[in-house]
């Protein structure tokens, strides 16, 4: 059975929310592929018959949120890995020195 729009636009927020969830809990995750799938997944809404575009933009703007909120996952989880590497460095060179 083929999911609707909408439908896989919830799946799609959920896999981006469990992303979120193992950046917050200090893994690095593979987002390979996650801008085909956005793509693909919002292709489909072209085609959403008028009965079920509201329900569309709904599912729609909470995948944005999340991708948003990914966005800001992943810069706060690079700066992190940046200012552990400067203060390595840091350590480092106090101790060589």
């Amino acid at each position: 059975m083929t999911l609707s729009a909408t439908d896989q636009l919830i799946e799609l927020r959920r896999a981006i929310v469990r992303s979120r969830t193992a950046i917050a809990e200090g893994a690095f995750v593979d987002l390979a592929g996650l801008d085909a799938e956005v793509a693909q997944v919002t292709s489909l809404t072209r085609h959403t018959p008028p009965a079920e575009r509201a329900q569309v933009l709904t599912a729609m703007s909470e995948l944005v949120q999340e991708i948003d909120g990914l966005a800001k996952d992943l810069r706060r989880q690079r700066d992190a890995a940046l200012a552990l590497h400067a203060a390595q460095a840091y350590r480092m060179e106090q101790t060589d020195g």
